[in-house]
């Protein structure tokens, strides 16, 4: 039985408005949480990189679809974030000093989603060079 409660704890906790007390732990988990979505879009970006095939000739377009590719997703994932915070976890705060000192967090971390996402990407493209990750910011066009 206890087992049973346990599994549904997260989902009644997402029902219940959360109070001032609350706040910390929510802006501490929203911060990673944001840390999460820009590794996994950037996986995703990885994904994308590896499945689109080098071009030979005298003019291939290939690196530029890998760029494209990879700002498309850096955009897309602040906005999915911005959008998770909007729509689940907004509605879930208590109007009043709780959303207040959480308001800032929210617009906050779809930026801090960003950075993380594009400082990674550097990174991945820095290491692997040879690859097709290598062709996101290398200065050839």
């Amino acid at each position: 039985m206890n087992n049973m409660i346990s599994m549904f704890t997260p989902l009644l906790m997402m029902q219940q408005k959360m109070n001032l007390r609350d706040i910390d732990g929510l802006i501490t988990n929203t911060y990673v949480f944001a840390v999460i979505i820009a590794v996994i879009m950037l996986g995703l970006a990885i994904l994308v990189a590896s499945m689109i095939q080098f071009q030979s000739g005298a003019n291939p377009k290939d690196r530029m679809k890998r760029k494209m590719w990879f700002w498309i997703l850096a955009i897309l994932t602040p906005v999915i974030f911005f959008i998770y915070n909007l729509f689940l976890v907004l509605p879930n705060i208590k109007a009043g000093p709780a959303m207040k000192k959480f308001s800032l967090h929210s617009g906050l971390s779809p930026v801090v989603a960003f950075v993380v996402f594009v400082i990674l990407g550097i990174v991945v493209s820095k290491l692997f060079k040879r690859k097709k990750v290598g062709n996101w910011f290398n200065k050839v066009n």
